[in-house]
């Protein structure tokens, strides 16, 4: 495919914060879920915090309502096999883009030797279960089968994965602490249940995330999928003309054909407004390479051991520092930790933000403090 544009880092860089709504911000936080083809959500205030950043006065109140009453988002497995939130009325999307794969504990049971028959009952009583109460929890599951293998128990999935997996389950409200899920038919029974085929909705996964994050490099797909590239281009290949190949800084990407026109209307990245990007933020999660965003200096400061990933100061659309809150009684400390001297005037918008994010928790701001 021959190369249409090229680009500069600070080209991509910018079209990524325009395509993300972290420029121009999208009208609710359902809109935002879809677009970005899922919201990570393994720490749901984290999930809080990337949906304030893209939604005009976004609040903690707002997306339990969103979860756990008007049930318009649903928090799934997916990408990476990490929890994400998503429009529910993309549950279906979701479901079929997963189909063609087992999950990690069904291969591990058959590879230990269970008998297929065997544990495909296995599954089904417990689903069976699910759909006999309004929602379960792990302890619920070792009352009910005390002789149930601890890793079908797990904190990241284990059998509620694999009925997640199956389109049969979401994460309901927690309670006391412990995670509970509920049978699809149960929380969602007028949910309209119509998967389009496997490679159809990975297609379309592509497409999202393209019109998203987008230029991306194949090494970038893989990464935010969580699948191999011989797939990417397979599932590229299906988007036939939409999809175009680009250069950034020489190196080769694919975006959509769509998001050309936009480059023209784009600011400086210096004309980009500061933001404090929450924990696991998509924009971090999006690409392979992070040298766009932070130096490597930085990115050890940002990228923990064990998966970890810090909350990010923003400025001029590179990473300039971290930033965390805590709670004092019912107030919030919020504090900043740039990397270098800033302006005052941005150390003024930042502090503006900071007690945003005190709003969306509904807590005063006790304190905003600078630790440099």
């Amino acid at each position: 495919m021959k190369v249409v544009l090229d680009l500069t880092v600070a080209q991509s860089a910018v079209a990524r914060f325009g395509q993300n709504g972290l420029l121009a911000t999208f009208g609710d936080a359902v809109a935002a879920a879809t677009h970005l083809a899922g919201v990570q959500a393994q720490m749901l205030p984290a999930a809080g915090l990337a949906l304030w950043n893209r939604v005009p006065e976004f609040t903690a109140a707002q997306l339990d309502h969103l979860l756990y009453h008007e049930r318009s988002l649903v928090r799934l497995w997916c990408q990476r096999g990490t929890l994400h939130l998503y429009a529910a009325t993309d549950w279906p999307l979701i479901y079929a883009a997963q189909a063609d794969r087992a999950t990690y504990w069904e291969q591990e049971a058959l590879r230990e030797g269970w008998d297929p028959a065997a544990y495909e009952a296995f599954i089904a009583r417990v689903a069976r279960w699910l759909a006999e109460h309004e929602t379960m929890g792990r302890s619920d599951l070792r009352r009910l089968a005390p002789e149930i293998d601890d890793r079908h128990l797990s904190g990241w999935g284990g059998i509620f994965a694999i009925l997640t997996r199956r389109g049969l389950a979401c994460h309901a409200a927690p309670n006391g602490g412990e995670a509970r899920m509920a049978h699809r038919l149960r929380w969602r029974p007028d949910l309209a249940w119509d998967p389009p085929p496997s490679e159809e909705a990975n297609a379309e996964l592509i497409r999202r995330y393209l019109a998203a994050f987008g230029p991306a490099t194949l090494a970038d797909l893989t990464a935010w999928r969580g699948r191999t590239q011989v797939e990417m281009k397979r599932w590229l290949a299906l988007l036939g003309d939409e999809v175009v190949k680009v250069t950034v800084a020489g190196k080769p990407a694919w975006w959509l054909q769509s998001q050309l026109a936009r480059l023209n209307s784009l600011p400086e990245p210096g004309d980009l407004p500061p933001r404090l990007l929450g924990r696991f933020d998509p924009l971090l999660l999006a690409t392979r390479d992070r040298s766009w965003l932070v130096d490597a200096v930085g990115y050890k400061q940002v990228w923990r051991p064990a998966g970890h990933v810090e909350a990010t100061i923003v400025v001029a659309g590179r990473i300039a520092g971290t930033w965390r809150y805590d709670w004092r009684g019912s107030a919030l400390v919020v504090t900043l930790r740039p990397f270098g001297a800033l302006p005052a005037a941005t150390r003024t918008q930042l502090e503006r933000l900071a007690a945003g994010v005190a709003a969306h928790f509904a807590a005063p701001l006790g304190e905003c403090r600078w630790e440099e």
